[in-house]
This record gives C-alpha cells, sequence and structure tokens, in this order.
C-alpha cells in the first residue's frame, strides 16, 4: 500500500511539473505571438481579422536552361540568366562541372527606351500609323 501511495504521490508531482512547464512555455509562446500581432492582445479582438505579412516575392528572375558548348559539339552546358528587375539588369552564367563563368552582364534600361530595333514588318511604327490612319477613317 506504501508503494501505491508514493507511486501515485511521485506522478502527481510529475503531472503538476507537466502542467507548469506547459504553461510557461504557453505563455511564452503567446508572449511571441502579441510581439508579432498586437491587435491580437487587445480587448474585443477574438472578432478581428489579423492579416499576416506575406513574403516578399523575390526580387530576381532566374533561369536555368542547357544549351550546346560552342567549344565542344555534341557536349551540354547549363546556362543561368537572372534578371535583376530593380536595377534593370541582366547577368548570364555558364555552370560546368561545379565551376560558374559568367558570360555577360548588361544594364538593359538603355534597351527598354528603344521602341523597335531590328524589328521585322510591319514595324510598330507602322503599325501604329496604321492604327491612327484607321481611326481617322471611322466616323
Amino acid at each position: 500500500m506504501m508503494k501505491h501511495r508514493q507511486r501515485s504521490f511521485g506522478f502527481r508531482i510529475v503531472l503538476v511539473g507537466a502542467v507548469l512547464i506547459s504553461g510557461y512555455l504557453f505563455s511564452l509562446i503567446r508572449e511571441q505571438v502579441f510581439a508579432q500581432y498586437p491587435a491580437l492582445g487587445q480587448a474585443g479582438s477574438a472578432a478581428q481579422v489579423v492579416v499576416r505579412p506575406q513574403p516578399e516575392p523575390p526580387r530576381w528572375l532566374a533561369d536555368f536552361s542547357w544549351q550546346d558548348d560552342p567549344a565542344q559539339p555534341g557536349r551540354k552546358v547549363q546556362i543561368g540568366t537572372i534578371v535583376d528587375p530593380e536595377s534593370k539588369h541582366i547577368l548570364t552564367y555558364q555552370l560546368d562541372g561545379g565551376k560558374i563563368k559568367l558570360l555577360g552582364v548588361r544594364n538593359i534600361q538603355p534597351d527598354i527606351l528603344i521602341d523597335q530595333f531590328n524589328a521585322v514588318a510591319p514595324a510598330p511604327s507602322e503599325i501604329r500609323r496604321e492604327i491612327e490612319r484607321l481611326r481617322q477613317q471611322t466616323p
């Protein structure tokens, strides 16, 4: 009977300890949540909708493809192209056997300002003239 009471007492101590530790951990988590989302801690906030911040879209765009190696016909190398929309730069790399080789970098801002270059007929200027002519014909 004595052993049963000792085990029962020990179990109660473990249970109380687990409850206290769980409460402590819950309070730490709650503090972190309220620090990140202060509106949750306000009175009457249960009915409020909390909008979580969304991750920003990636700043750079990247594309990787396999190309024929011009130095060795029949051999493929991986080409990586990265576009930085903010700075308007394009970077091109060759990835081969763990080595990375920069093939080229270009600021495309001046390119964006060009209305047409190397355009085939009908050129954009010709299309605009035709649209304007058609608008003038319509009553």
